[in-house]
Formats: C-alpha cells, structure tokens, sequence
C-alpha cells in the first residue's frame, strides 16, 4: 500500500522557479519577447549603474563627512551623548527582538549595521567614540539577553514604558537639560539627527492628538466639533512650508518679548499639529468604515456611548487605516526636510551645503544626493515593511 509520505514529488515542470518562469514570464511568445528586451534593458542599465557606483564616482563627499550627515554641527566633544542615545534604543531594540521577533528582528540587524558603518567609516571621529559605536551589537545582546533573563521585560507594557523613559532620557542628554550637563545649542542639532528627532516627535505625539480631534469632530457638542473642524481644515489648507515660515517668522511676534521659543521646538510643534490634522482625517475615516451594526450590538449590551467608542469603533477603526496612519508617518518623515526654510540644516541640506560650500566637491552632487536618498529611502522602506507585517498580524483586509 502506498501512502502519502511515498508519493512522488511534482515535476519541475508543474512546480518551482522553472514552472513559474514559463507562467509568469515565457507563457506565450509576445510575453517571451517582451520579458527578453526588457530584461536586456534591465541589466545594461544594471551594469552601468553598478560601473558609476564602484569605478567612476567619488564617494569622498559623503565619507569624509559622515560626521556632519548624522548630527550637524554637534559640539565633536559631546558626540558621545547622541552615541550614548543609541545605545539605549539599541538596548530596547534588543528587548523588542526577544519579545516580538518579525519586524524588531530586522530592525535591530539594521542598528547594529548602520553603528558599525559609521564607526568604520568615520576615520575622523575620536577612537572612543567609534568604540561606543562598536559597542551597539552588544548592547542589543545585553537587551536581548535581559529579556530571557527577566520575565517582567516580556511584558509590551514595560517595554513601553523603558522606551518612554529612553525617548526623556534622549532629548535631554542630546539637547544637555539634565543636571550636570552643559547645554547645547539646538541650532547645532543637524543632519540625520535633526530628521529622527522632529520625526519621532511627530509620530509619538500626532497619533493621539489626530485621534482627540478624530472623536471631536464626531462629537455631539457642537463647540467641540466646531473648533476641532476649523483646526483641521485649517491645517489641512496651508502648505507645511508657509507653516514653518509662520511658526519661524510670525508666531514669535505674538508672544512678550522675555519669551523666547527656540526653532528646533517652533519646527516640532508645527510638524506636529500639521500630521495631527490629516491623522484626525485617516482616523475619523477608519471609525466610519465601522459597520453600524457594530455600535448597535455595543448598545444592546448596554455599553454607554464612550464606551463604545473607547472599547468597538476606535480599535477597529484604528485597525482599518494602518496603511493609511503608516502612509502619514513615511511623509512625516519625508517633510522633515523642509525645515532648511527656517535655517535648520538636516540631512538634506547639510549635503547641498558641503557639496556648494567645497570646490572640491563641486562635481559630486549625483554621490551626496544619492547617498541621502538610500537614507531616506531604507528608513522608509522599514517603516512600510514593519506596517505589512503589523497589517498581517492584525488581518487586515480579511474578515
């Protein structure tokens, strides 16, 4: 008797990379033609590209100046207070690895990496700074080994609540608000940094604020839904850049002249309220895609209104618009490098400054403008990666 460990495997005709080639690929000949041409275009444009990348381009632009691309103008003295930082995320990247795995896992790979790039390629930076930035694969160890070791760090809530006490932490060793360390002036805060933390600021803070005027203007009081509506159409109608002029230029004049806001906060504040308007639209949108009978199920269970807000329509909705939110995030990002309007040099505008302000690096913008691109575009990249797999997780799109 044969049984089904003994039957035969599928030819390769039927299943496997052969079988999808011919499908997906050769399944007639117009296909075949066009699969044939395209691919020869594919990889002479492929070699050419690779040729610039490793024979004709000059990379000097941007290895030189690995320093500046990261943190700006940042005191040299005090680069170990945002490497200091980063060995704290990498710590809580190790806890989130042990407890969640999926995307954390990727994400802490690519901490470890970057850390180690830079300590290899910054030949400018003091040894015991690229020590501390060789020390980052470790601290993820230690993070994931602390999380086998303690049970308490398996639970999502502390883990969030070390992050929290990571993010305080952060902002007052790199900006010097702590007891015992000098202070920095924000202006000097540059480069990739500049971008992570306006980012970072945007993201923690949007989501609930965009989540208030959501349920405000769904709200039944009609001063609530007034104010909330006119914030958002508002917000929504003016570009970020007159914004960020605004907040730079005019909003200091309506405050008493002791009073002093510096541009790094009036830069945060403004991308802030700007992504918690278009929040609020992505999540007043996910609640109305809530079927009816939902709220009226929560009803018949005798749950009060706020409850059934609370406990049914903002869960579900929330998990309607994750792409959506995600979406938001990745431009929030990407709009961080609109503040050079206001004289703050990110990453961005840190390169078109080294590149226009060195004749020797006069002919090098295709390497810095490409070099900030793949920046940008692996931090985006891993946001739409993590948002995927929450989105699998979750069942999105499946009932």
């Amino acid at each position: 008797m044969t049984t089904r460990t003994d039957m035969p495997a599928p030819p390769s005709s039927v299943v496997g990379p052969l079988a999808w080639l011919r499908n997906n690929l050769f399944s007639s000949p117009f296909n075949s033609a066009v699969t044939v041409i395209l691919g020869a275009i594919v990889i002479w444009a492929g070699l050419n590209a690779l040729t610039w990348v490793i024979i004709d381009a000059d990379w000097e632009v941007v290895t030189s100046r690995i320093p500046l691309y990261i943190v700006g103008q940042y005191p040299s003295e005090l680069y170990w207070r945002p490497i200091a930082c980063l060995l704290l995320v990498s710590l809580i990247a190790g806890l989130a690895w042990r407890v969640w795995d999926g995307p954390t896992r990727y994400f802490a790979i690519a901490i470890a990496i970057i850390a180690v790039a830079a300590a290899a390629f910054s030949v400018d930076t003091e040894l015991y700074n690229r020590i501390l930035l060789l020390c980052t694969p470790v601290a993820i160890a230690i993070g994931y080994r602390s999380a086998q070791k303690i049970p308490l760090l398996r639970q999502g809530k502390w883990i969030a609540i070390i992050a929290a006490a990571v993010f305080i932490i952060s902002i007052l060793l790199v900006v010097g608000g702590a007891p015992g360390l000098s202070p920095v002036n924000p202006q000097d805060i540059g480069g990739l940094m500049l971008n992570l933390f306006l980012a970072f600021i945007g993201i923690v803070f949007s989501l609930p604020i965009g989540i208030a005027l959501a349920l405000g203007r769904r709200s039944k009081l009609p001063v609530v839904k007034a104010v909330c509506v006119a914030f958002i159409e508002i917000i929504r109608g003016v570009p970020l850049i007159t914004l960020l002029f605004m907040s730079r230029h005019i909003l200091p004049l309506t405050f008493p002249e002791n009073i002093k806001i510096n541009t790094l906060y009036l830069a945060a504040i403004t991308i802030t309220l700007f992504s918690s308007a278009y929040m609020a639209e992505n999540v007043r949108g996910g609640m109305a895609a809530v079927h009816s009978g939902q709220t009226e199920a929560a009803r018949a269970l005798g749950l009060r209104d706020w409850q059934t807000t609370l406990l049914i329509t903002l869960p579900q909705g929330l998990r309607n618009v994750i792409p959506a939110i995600v979406g938001q995030f990745i431009g929030l990002f990407k709009d961080t490098s609109l503040v050079f309007i206001i004289g703050m040099l990110d990453i961005v505008e840190m390169g078109r400054v080294t590149v226009q302000g060195n004749t020797e690096f006069t002919d090098n913008g295709h390497e810095m403008y490409i070099f900030v691109a793949l920046v940008f575009w692996i931090f985006t990249f891993s946001m739409s990666y993590v948002s995927r797999r929450i989105e699998g997780v979750l069942g999105v799109g499946r009932r």
